[in-house]
């Protein structure tokens, strides 16, 4: 194909799917003085209204004092934050406490429910996020003195809409990061098979089931595999698509569930997957040996690859979307003010520095975080930054076009029940040969059977 002609074919697929890339190449992860070229501009430059400048201002100080507890389940996540913000306002003190993920979240239930015992403010995980969803101690952020609602527009609607409580009426916690799902390749080994390595083009190739069934037959035949697991088509054709919407009606008895089964049991019928998790020894030997050349995960995961597959593969791995024309979310995390809150003005401001002003989505996007405020896309430390190891590729564009395209979804108190019923008919299926429709039909009736009374009591206490 001639310069032209590729050129104008990677524009359309640009414009089709809003991902934009930059070319790969050599060089260390660095940042380029220059502005980006039309062919690795991302979508997310026009992503809000407001472009900051090379230098973030600050807001005008204001005269705050007192003293905040916050409770955290990473200790490395706040000390540069809140040093910034106690520089910034000399008389605020705040108590980082620190434990583990899982004890943390307990303990501030317990401390929601007894209504004091508590801290100021809540550092929550999206995947326990769906336990505070139908409590009502958690501050409503778009309610007076906080106004969340004037931040809306720079967020996008999916990391926004997360952090809703169920009935969607009333923000529970501040939207900071939602990493986008991003599939990672071994460019190498695509472009020794005859398939596409740059990432739009091979991003717009996977669209269609059968070339990525093409793709996994060649590349299996040579001890290549582009699956983990068996049923690993269910989740990715599917990303984004949560058990119940905002009135707990169902979503996942649906033809694209269907249509994900059949190729899943077509996969497993051709031993097309490794059977082995890329968390286990067997599985990261098998990413670094070639074995694997797909490798799905949030877009935190670019650092955790390179680990694994050792500096020998650096600049043989790329990063593009998910196959099948899917979009979706892996992580994320949000921060709340808690109702019992002796001091909510002082965390109202702490938490607009943290996840909405410029001098504090700097210090996470200098750290490498994938910044949720879009503002922050603009800034030269995230829009210029290429990734050595991933070919010079540019992630944070492409992170950030993706973003822009991940669905809606809502986290319900019922969606543990849902995902231990959904994990084992999912089995069942692909253990048995069933038929795709008839057994999504089972798992919806057993899944609406066994929640069914908390459901009803989730929608009286609407009333």
């Amino acid at each position: 194909m001639c310069a032209m002609k590729k050129m104008t074919l990677f524009l359309a697929i640009m414009l089709t799917f809003t991902v934009l890339l930059a070319a790969c190449g050599g060089g260390g992860n660095k940042t380029d003085s220059a502005e980006p070229n039309a062919s690795t501009a991302t979508a997310a430059s026009t992503a809000s209204a407001s472009t900051p400048s090379e230098e973030p201002s600050a807001e005008p100080v204001k005269d705050l004092s007192g003293e905040l507890e916050l409770w955290a389940f990473d200790p490395k996540m706040f000390p540069e934050t809140v040093e910034a913000f106690q520089a910034k306002y000399p008389n605020v003190k705040i108590n980082v406490i620190s434990m583990d993920i899982k004890e943390m979240h307990e303990k501030a239930l317990t401390a929601i429910a007894a209504g004091t015992g508590g801290p100021d403010i809540l550092f929550v995980e999206g995947g326990y996020f769906k336990q505070f969803t139908s409590n009502e101690g958690l501050e409503d952020l778009l309610q007076e003195p906080y106004d969340a609602g004037q931040f809306q527009g720079d967020f996008t609607e999916a990391n926004w809409s997360r952090w809703m409580s169920i009935d969607g009426k009333r923000l529970i916690g501040m939207p900071w990061d939602m990493p986008p799902a991003v599939t990672f390749y071994r460019a190498d080994i695509l472009e020794e098979n005859g398939f596409p390595t740059d990432p739009a083009e091979l991003m717009q190739f996977m669209v269609d089931p059968n070339n990525v069934m093409n793709m996994a037959r060649t590349l299996k035949s040579k001890g290549i595999n582009l699956f983990e697991w068996r049923d690993q088509p269910v989740g990715l054709m599917n990303s984004g698509i949560s058990f119940f919407d905002n009135d707990l009606n169902y979503r996942r008895n649906t033809e694209g569930f269907a249509k994900s089964i059949d190729i899943s049991k077509q996969i497993a019928q051709e031993e097309l997957f490794l059977g082995q998790s890329i968390w286990g020894e067997e599985g990261q030997q098998a990413i670094k040996n070639g074995k694997l050349a797909f490798v799905y995960m949030g877009s935190w995961g670019a650092k955790i690859i390179e680990g694994w597959a050792g500096p020998e593969q650096s600049g043989k791995w790329r990063a593009t979307g998910l196959p099948f024309g899917a979009y979706g979310g892996q992580g994320g995390s949000v921060l709340s003010i808690l109702s019992q809150s002796k001091n909510k003005q002082l965390a109202w401001e702490f938490l607009k520095f943290t996840l909405a002003s410029p001098e504090g989505q700097l210090i996470w996007t200098k750290k490498g975080t994938m910044p949720g405020w879009k503002p922050a896309w603009e800034f030269p430390e995230f829009k210029n930054v290429k990734n050595e190891y991933f070919g010079n590729q540019n992630l944070n564009q492409l992170y950030a076009a993706l973003l822009g395209k991940v669905p809606s979804s809502t986290a319900t108190p019922l969606d543990d029940k849902a995902n231990e019923i959904w994990g084992k008919g999912i089995g069942e299926i692909m253990d048995k040969n069933l038929d795709a429709k008839a057994a999504l039909q089972k798992i919806e009736d057993d899944i609406m059977s066994a929640v069914a009374a908390e459901r009803q009591k989730l929608l009286d206490s609407r009333k």
